[in-house]
């Protein structure tokens, strides 16, 4: 657990969950240490966990003053956002007063891009009094520099990639663009964008062997990009995902990039025989 946690665990939480599994992992944290937390589910999201036995309030894009009231009625100051979420039609979204007062926000961020975006959101609920908590204040889930996870280790050749990707993103960061891309024999082959880091790994698939060979993924947070929300994570399907478009290892970030459930993560990777390292 991060040593600047400040989080009270007596104190209820707030937990808007988007996709994927990491709502689940922190709502069965929440129950394992007793703590008191209420669920907000976005309408028209595409779930793949069933919420309903935690009695989830669902939520479309606009009606802050709605979410605002529940938070209130249940006395909770902390709020965390958990989960991939789906890009809205800004322009069809019904919004009450406070979510008008937050789509302008929002709006006059877009040109800066989504972490501009993202800065906007969290800045709004602070306004609002809700203290809003960054995942590794609640789960163990980021990996120290220097620790060892996979039994596979890179090759000189595949340190020299991770070097030229890391100041890749760095370099990509200006345009908000990409958490990850894939490196091989000093080409970048591929830049995550939209489509997020399965579908960059899939279009990796399609590439010549030779051209792709030991091709790595190189995984980050982008300059400046607020920890309170939308971090680079990766979990067992990454590394899946890598082994059969041939990728043979994944460098993260140390203390910025969330991995779930490691020690699955560590045995599918040793199973896999894809090198797992922290840079």
């Amino acid at each position: 657990m991060s040593s600047n946690n400040s989080f009270n665990e007596s104190q209820p939480l707030a937990i808007f969950a988007g996709r994927g599994i990491l709502p689940q992992m922190l709502i069965e944290d929440c129950r394992k240490k007793n703590r008191k937390f209420l669920v907000f589910l976005l309408e028209g999201e595409n779930y793949e966990i069933d919420y309903s036995a935690f009695s989830p309030m669902k939520l479309g894009y606009g009606e802050v003053e709605k979410f605002l009231a529940e938070i209130r009625k249940h006395e909770i100051k902390n709020l965390i956002f958990i989960g991939g979420v789906t890009k809205p039609n800004f322009s069809s979204l019904k919004m009450d007063k406070k979510g008008a007062v937050l789509l302008a926000k929002i709006l006059a961020n877009k040109i800066l891009g989504d972490d501009a975006v993202l800065r906007a959101v969290v800045k709004f609920f602070e306004k609002e009094g809700l203290k809003i908590l960054r995942i590794d204040q609640l789960l163990d889930c980021f990996v120290a520099r220097g620790a060892r996870l996979s039994s596979v280790q890179p090759s000189a050749e595949n340190l020299a990639d991770i070097s030229l990707g890391v100041e890749a993103i760095k370099s990509f960061s200006r345009f908000d663009v990409g958490q990850s891309l894939v490196v091989a024999q000093k080409q970048i082959i591929a830049v995550e964008a939209l489509e997020g880091t399965d579908e960059m790994i899939a279009r990796c698939k399609n590439l010549r062997g030779d051209y792709k060979k030991n091709a790595v993924l190189v995984k980050m947070k982008k300059r400046g990009q607020s920890a309170k929300v939308d971090l680079p994570t990766i979990g067992v399907e990454t590394l899946r995902n890598c082994a059969a478009a041939g990728i043979k290892g994944i460098a993260i970030q140390a203390n910025s990039t969330l991995v779930l459930q490691k020690d699955e993560v560590v045995k599918v990777a040793d199973e896999l025989g894809v090198f797992l390292v922290v840079i």
